[in-house]
């Protein structure tokens, strides 16, 4: 075992088993070897009475856009293949754009400190047998998403919204009034739910 392969092998989620599928994933889609699935198609026919306003596929980031238009009084499903939680790994951002959830009421003052796991400045720029570069408040936050997205999470649902966990996205059909979209629950039950937009998140 290499190096590398030691220090992603102690990291917590398996990383170092997700990171090795997706090479196998890569390795096929180069070498041909993956037949790839039609699942968007065509129809003119109507679907009439529409279940949501909005399907997003893809609870990590699908959430933050589905919190928002669900305040906003859009209907809204957020799909996520497993369970919608954040990983134990902070996510660099900076202070501007996290403003943003305040901005959208997304988040209050407080919520919004206690999502910041860490602040430094300044941040380093190096690149291969270059110079260092120096910056402030770029990317010099980190933030907790297991607090974030459970935080999202609990108002998206507060609001009405709708959550489908461990369901997975298998196919839909455009409509001249909307999207149907294909839905697999727990690997077994197919459903079927009507929107007017689908968002892939994934």
């Amino acid at each position: 075992m290499s190096q590398t392969e030691q220090i992603l092998s102690q990291l917590p989620g398996d990383v170092l088993g997700r990171l090795r599928s997706a090479d196998k994933v890569w390795k096929a889609l180069r070498e041909g070897t993956t037949p790839i699935p039609e699942v968007i198609t065509e129809t003119e026919d109507e679907l009439g009475t529409l279940d949501l306003d909005v399907v997003i596929c893809g609870g990590t980031l699908g959430i933050l856009i589905g919190a928002a238009l669900q305040q906003r009084g859009w209907r809204v499903a957020v799909v996520e293949r497993g369970v919608l939680r954040g990983r134990d790994q902070e996510w660099n951002i900076s202070r501007q754009e996290l403003e943003v959830f305040l901005e959208l009421e997304l988040l209050s003052t407080a919520e919004l400190e206690n999502a910041i796991a860490s602040e430094y400045n300044p941040a380093r720029i190096s690149f291969f047998q270059g110079p260092d570069f120096l910056v402030n408040d770029v990317l010099n936050i980190g933030v907790d998403p297991v607090f974030l997205l459970d935080t999202l999470k609990g108002k998206f649902l507060a609001a009405g919204g709708k959550l489908f966990e461990k369901t997975s996205f298998t196919k839909a059909t455009i409509h001249p009034d909307g999207v149907s979209i294909g839905l697999k629950v727990n690997q077994l039950e197919v459903t079927q739910v009507k929107a007017r937009l689908l968002i892939d998140a994934m």
